[in-house]
């Protein structure tokens, strides 16, 4: 006997496996029928052909289980037949027959993968012989077919435990949140042989409700820009499967009311099949897994376990790759605050200092020669010990304010009425800016902010005393109000003094000063004071020197629209 070929399964049924059908292509009529009445006796379906063309065409209209084909035929012969059929890797085994013994006939038919040869007899009793063979060959060749499936199915497995080797390999190995969703997209799409696949992230939206994000798409090989609407949990097939921590399959999504098309109208994209699984982190649900369009047939429970695996793996990795970004946004936090803090150890033991030895030079000095001192001076040892003593306190007071601020994790925002804070702010400088002569001007209304009252009087408590010691002599101040943007509002000050420089931001540090006389010298902790502030009230800080002279202090906080 031959050596059965290589081949395939069929892609269609040609018939079940007790009814096998067969093709006979055989030029004697009587014969071929002969042939068909014994066969369907036992149990075949037999059609016939009586030339090698008729064959061809049968062969191309339907799937047969077995092809029996004499050697001479009108037409195209036995091995021209053969080699069609060896072309296609879908063809059935074949069984030649002959009347003539021709060892390089059959040396040709074996090697175009004919299955078996058997020789004509005068008296037809090689039908019986073949009714054997067709059993054997047959038999040999589900059993191969069932092999070959078998080794098939297992470097698939093989295949696929690789796949998720190297997935899972990329999850543990990046804390790029990014990356691990497009690895995960375009992992699922080979595992499951999927169209396309995107990943849904738990997001909050602008009012702080839930929304599942689309971050990921792959799609016919490629990744593609998400541009899909946020879903609700709950919303849609992806939605409800993230509600109810399910894994759905959907085989005709056009049936299931939950499925939207809305994703499929953007991407220009037709879903026919969807299968969503829950991301599930230790504690909680990250977001949603979701496959499109299985290209052979529907999805399985098969597809259900990979992409429940595959999710949960990627889920982890998200989670520990938010978690180290965490710990490093923790890390940076605390190194800037111990830089803060080092500012402020230098800067207040410097500035308590100058107060405490002027307090304590005077005192020592009414203490050595009060009863020599005439009364005026005196009462100028005194004052100077009071003046220093309200500086200290100022100080403390500043300290304790950015310490509040500090220590402050929520504060309620409301519409703040501005003109009356600044009034309030400006009645607390009114002797210092008599003392320097000062200019201030004012807009006749004020705009209407999001803030909180208290704060925003001391910074602009700060901006104006900053104004008064840094600006010109006597110092012209303005203070107004822009709109950067339609839906915020930039206060500020603005001076005659000599500008600052083309990097201001180290100005916002607390120890660091600008270089001016001591009489106006600063205690270094104001404008950082404003910063803290108006980042805690989501806001910015800046200045920026003006084209026609002088420095403008500013703050931008939301607008009240």
């Amino acid at each position: 006997m031959a050596t059965l070929p290589s081949l395939k399964t069929p892609t269609s049924k040609s018939s079940d496996e007790n009814h096998p059908r067969l093709l006979y292509i055989e030029g004697d009529v009587a014969l071929a029928h002969l042939f068909k009445q014994r066969m369907e006796r036992e149990g075949f379906i037999v059609d016939l052909a009586f030339d090698g063309s008729e064959g061809m065409a049968l062969l191309e209209q339907r799937p047969y289980d077995l092809v029996v084909l004499d050697a001479m035929l009108p037409g195209l012969s036995g091995l021209q037949i053969l080699r069609q059929l060896a072309a296609n890797k879908l063809h059935p085994p074949a069984i030649m027959v002959s009347a003539e013994e021709n060892a390089a006939l059959v040396i040709d038919a074996m090697h175009l993968g004919v299955a078996d040869f058997v020789m004509k007899s005068e008296d037809a009793g090689h039908i019986q012989l073949l009714s054997t063979v067709i059993r054997h060959v047959l038999s040999q060749y589900r059993r191969f077919t069932e092999q070959e499936a078998i080794v098939e199915d297992l470097y698939g497995q093989n295949r696929k435990l690789a796949l998720l080797n190297r997935a899972t390999q990329i999850f543990t190995s990046t804390l790029d949140e990014e990356q691990i969703a497009l690895q995960l997209v375009k992992s699922i799409c080979e595992f499951t042989d999927a169209e396309g696949s995107s990943v849904w992230l738990l997001t909050q939206g602008q009012s702080g409700e839930e929304l599942l994000e689309c971050v990921a798409i792959f799609a016919n090989g490629e990744y593609i820009e998400p541009r899909h609407v946020p879903l609700a949990p709950g919303e849609g097939i992806a939605g409800w499967a993230f509600a109810h921590r399910e894994t759905v399959i959907v085989n005709d999504v056009l049936r299931d009311q939950r499925f939207s098309a809305a994703s499929d109208d953007k991407l220009k994209f037709q879903t026919r099949t969807l299968l969503a699984a829950p991301m599930r982190a230790p504690e909680r649900v990250l977001g949603v897994l979701e496959l499109v369009n299985k290209r052979k047939g529907g999805f399985t429970e098969i597809d259900q376990t990979l992409s429940e695996t595959l999710a949960a793996s990627a889920a982890i990795a998200i989670e520990n790759a938010r978690y180290f970004q965490h710990l490093n946004r923790q890390a940076e936090e605390l190194r800037l605050r111990n830089e803060e803090l080092d500012a402020f150890a230098h800067t207040v033991a410097h500035d308590l200092k100058t107060p405490l030895s002027v307090i304590a030079g005077y005192a020592d000095m009414l203490r050595e020669n009060f009863e020599f001192l005439h009364p005026e001076e005196a009462d100028l040892y005194l004052k100077q010990i009071v003046d220093n003593s309200m500086r200290m306190n100022h100080i403390i007071d500043s300290l304790l304010l950015l310490a509040g601020v500090r220590g402050t994790t929520n504060v309620e925002v409301e519409p703040v009425d501005m003109g009356m804070i600044v009034q309030e702010a400006l009645s607390r400088i009114e002797f210092m800016s008599t003392a320097r002569g000062a200019v201030i001007e004012l807009p006749d209304q004020w705009p209407v902010a999001l803030g909180y009252g208290p704060w925003l009087e001391e910074v602009w408590y700060n901006y104006v005393v900053n104004a008064l010691k840094y600006g010109g002599d006597p110092p012209v101040l303005r203070l107004g109000y822009d709109f950067p943007e339609p839906a915020k509002v930039r206060f500020w000050v603005a001076d005659n003094g000599p500008g600052v420089p083309e990097d201001p931001s180290f100005l916002f540090k607390p120890m660091l000063r600008m270089q001016t006389s001591e009489r106006r010298k600063g205690y270094g902790l104001g404008l950082s004071i404003v910063k803290r502030i108006i980042e805690k009230l989501n806001g910015e800080v800046g200045a920026e020197s003006l084209p026609e002279g002088g420095s403008r202090f500013y703050f931008i906080l939301p607008a009240v629209v």
